[in-house]
């Protein structure tokens, strides 16, 4: 009886090996994917036809626009991170506040001390930036420890931080006593080859360069703009190819599922909720460098709102597990350009040229934020 041949053995990992999908090209998802890069350039369109002065669709205002957006567009980072992972915080303007706050009088006291304005200032960075995470740390105890909703948490914590603001200044002004603070708020460098040559009567324009054109001058980048983009590009990467930013999309997604594949669920909201108190500490800095003061009652206001909004119309998902810092980055460049347009509104002339009441229609940013969060809400529901 003839022996039957033997079988041919693969190896285990060839033969467990799945084999990757290929990814046919989708209208829809581009479309999703673009959806607020279009948006923005809708707006812009809208603003340049409702522009009288044709001021708007220059450089100066375009970078106006970046630079007033870059503090809420700092913490709009973090809340990126915090909705994707499921969450929410509502704390994050009384929290710049309080952090602002104590930043400056630990430079003020260092100051009074002796010290030299460099280490003054260099003391109120490491209480704002250093103080964040402890009060990010405390609302992500509170929900992931203590089990409350992140709403309650971060509602109890942006009482708690406003409350504590307005105490140590008796409802004042936090005010800087060292220059060098302002210096490095309103400082800029200029941007290379890039130079704005003067017209005669009064304009002028920017020309590409290697040289510098006879009484020409710069195109300056405030350092605020600087931060704002480099976090930026930072923590793309931190989402998008570290295992933490994949951690945060898997909890957002599925947190049961991610608890039965061992991921440390209180962990991982800690850390992000560490995070935000992070980026709402660098914002304290960027504000109190820019204003030379802080209120307690008034600085931060509204910061959630915007850090919100911003994230939904960049696309994320308020249930969690999606969004992107580029879409987070289109959506403060949105709020910014609305924010712009409403104030041109504002003009006389363009109201009368609308037939529009005359009344200030910068009392409405409010009313047109709210209205882009329902409605960007409303266009995920009916996508899903």
């Amino acid at each position: 009886m003839s022996t039957p041949p033997a079988p041919h053995h693969t190896s285990s990992r060839a033969a467990h090996t799945p084999t990757p999908l290929r990814r046919g090209f989708s209208l829809t998802g581009l479309l999703e994917r673009l959806g607020p890069l279009l948006a923005l350039a809708l707006l812009i369109a809208l603003a340049a036809w409702l522009d009288q002065d044709g001021r708007f669709l220059t450089v100066d205002n375009f970078m106006n626009i970046l630079r007033q957006n870059s503090f809420v567009g700092v913490v709009a980072l973090g809340m990126t991170f915090v909705i994707i992972s499921g969450g929410i915080d509502l704390s994050v303007g009384s929290m710049v506040a309080l952090l602002g706050g104590l930043g400056i009088l630990a430079m003020n006291a260092a100051a009074a001390a002796g010290a030299p304005p460099w280490l003054s200032v260099t003391t109120a960075a490491g209480v704002m930036i250093l103080g964040g995470p402890l009060l990010g740390s405390f609302n992500g105890l509170l929900i992931t420890f203590g089990r409350l909703t992140p709403f309650i948490a971060t509602l109890g914590g942006m009482a708690i931080f406003r409350s504590l603001a307005l105490v140590f200044r008796d409802g004042g002004e936090y005010r800087s006593d060292v220059t060098l603070l302002r210096d490095l708020g309103g400082g800029s460098f200029p941007l290379p080859f890039v130079h704005r040559v003067f017209a005669e009567e009064g304009g002028s324009s920017f020309v590409f360069a290697w040289a510098k054109p006879e009484g020409a001058g710069d195109l300056r980048l405030f350092y605020p703009v600087v931060v704002f983009l480099l976090l930026a590009v930072v923590l793309h990467v931190v989402l998008k190819k570290t295992r933490f930013g994949l951690c945060v999309h898997a909890v957002g997604d599925n947190e049961l599922a991610a608890k039965y594949s061992g991921l440390k669920i209180a962990r991982i909201r800690l850390a992000t909720y560490a995070l935000m108190g992070l980026l709402c500490g660098i914002a304290a800095f960027m504000v109190s460098a820019r204003l030379n003061s802080v209120s307690s009652a008034m600085t931060g206001q509204f910061y959630e709102l915007d850090a919100i909004a911003a994230v939904v119309v960049g696309g994320a998902s308020m249930r969690g597990g999606s969004g992107r810092i580029f879409g987070t980055v289109v959506g403060v460049l949105i709020l910014g350009v609305v924010n712009n347009m409403l104030n041109m509104i504002s003009n006389p002339d363009t109201l009368r040229r609308l037939s529009l009441p005359d009344i200030n229609i910068t009392h409405l940013q409010g009313l047109v934020k709210g209205l882009i969060i329902i409605a960007a809400v409303l266009v995920q529901r009916a996508r899903n």
